[in-house]
């Protein structure tokens, strides 16, 4: 083989090899143990998995969060720069602990600004793991330490549409039943996921956590190998139909992509659902949102009718340990030997319920402000209050199926905010 031959083959090598920037943004207050354990347990596998799936030319990233002075004394974030080791992903884990929190709502807008200012590859695919368990500061949680918002003045939901626009999609991984015992935190990672393209993730425990991780990244990985094509459908249907609404365009793009028989690997598990999600969504600004949700959820029933219907006592959440803890507003956790249709009647109104028994009854029934009577038979992960499935019924499954119309949405809605869509195809999915 002739040098000229050796280099163009090399060159086909490497353009098949995809980039992946993977960042993991964690709260590490003190009911986040499991999962800073799963994290740091799995990294290897995770590798090997990806690495077996597809040539990856694969970077880590670490971003730990926890809270502002005074409701946490420790630091507000640490960054770890990327890396493509193996060990030195490792090393970084190490350090984590869990620990800390003072009230309910965490510097999640910190843990996010210095997830978006990390140096990203221009031409990797983009993929920022959010695991958290409690919401931002300033949208409406009793006991707020900062009701207005962060004190730097950072808005979360700025924040999050400029990672859209470079690119970066949030696969938001909601830990429940923590993260349900708050009045608007289910919504704002649903919003997390939706203004960044990426999707919203509900886990029970730690245990299936570097499924989802392993998942979403390949998923994204196959969905920007398929922009190219999808940009050309837009492309082309924008110059023989202009002016369609941007919902037939999807539909029409889908039909097309599937009719030439293309599949993507698509992560198949819980997702949080809310009935306010789409508000966070929608809203330009943190105190906007604060103020839809404000005006279209129930309201709370007082703080004192939980502890007097239940007798429990309450204790500050700021331990190191694992996950069993349930946070709730205002940073506290219940402890009763029994649960209630009660007790999670409440806990939408602003206080935790306690936690269920070691062994879940195979079908609870609660009431919730949002939800009415559920059976809790089948994984739900609802907010305000909603609690999770119990740990066996989880399932985080990777299947490859023709690509669906909600991944031609998330890929049409990142084209748009990369500015990968323009001329006439910008003309046709801009008329709605």
């Amino acid at each position: 083989m002739t040098s000229n031959a050796t280099a163009e083959s090399e060159a086909a090598a490497a353009a098949d090899v995809k980039q992946l920037d993977l960042v993991f943004t964690m709260d590490c207050t003190g009911s986040m143990g499991s999962y800073i354990a799963a994290a740091k347990q799995n990294i290897e596998s995770i590798v090997d998995k990806l690495a077996a799936q597809e040539k990856i030319d694969l970077r880590f990233g670490l971003v730990a969060y926890r809270d502002h002075p005074p409701q946490d004394q420790t630091y507000v974030t640490r960054t770890f720069a990327f890396c493509a080791s193996v060990e030195e992903m490792r090393a970084n884990l190490s350090t984590l602990s869990a620990q800390g929190g003072g009230d309910g709502p965490e510097a999640v807008e910190a843990g996010l600004k210095d997830t978006l200012e990390m140096p990203w590859r221009p031409a990797a695919t983009k993929v920022c793991i959010l695991i958290a368990d409690a919401p931002p500061h300033g949208l409406g949680e009793s006991n707020d330490g900062f009701p207005e918002g962060a004190p730097t003045g950072v808005d979360p939901l700025v924040v999050l549409d400029q990672m859209s626009v470079a690119g970066i999609c949030i696969y938001a991984v909601g830990c429940q039943p923590a993260l349900g015992t708050y009045r608007f935190a289910t919504d704002f990672f649903i919003a997390a996921a939706e203004r960044t393209n990426g999707q919203a993730v509900a886990l029970g425990s730690a245990a299936k956590l570097a499924d989802v991780i392993m998942g979403g990244a390949i998923e994204e990985c196959d969905l920007q190998g398929l922009m190219a094509e999808m940009q050309q459908q837009v492309q082309q249907l924008g110059e023989a139909e202009p002016g369609l609404a941007e919902e037939e365009v999807q539909s029409r793009v889908c039909s097309a992509m599937q009719s030439k028989g293309l599949r993507t690997r698509q992560m198949r598990t819980a997702k949080l659902s809310s009935d306010f999600g789409g508000l966070v969504s929608a809203a330009p600004s943190l105190a906007a949102a604060k103020a839809s949700l404000s005006a279209a959820a129930p309201p709370p029933p007082p703080r004192a009718a939980f502890g007097e219907e239940r007798g429990m006592s309450l204790r500050r959440c700021r331990g190191g340990g694992g996950g069993s803890s349930f946070r709730g507003m205002g940073g506290l956790a219940a402890t009763s030997p029994a649960y209630s249709p009660a007790s999670a009647a409440y806990s939408a109104g602003g206080m935790p319920p306690p936690p269920p028994p070691p062994c879940a009854a195979p079908a609870m029934m609660f009431r919730s402000a949002s939800m009415g009577e559920c059976d809790m038979s089948e994984p739900v992960y609802r907010g305000l209050g909603a609690g999770a499935a119990p740990e066996e019924e989880e399932d985080v499954r990777l299947e490859e199926a023709e690509i669906s119309l909600e991944q031609v949405k998330r890929m049409m809605g990142k084209a748009k905010k990369v500015g990968a869509l323009g001329g006439s195809a910008m003309s046709a999915t801009a008329a709605s």
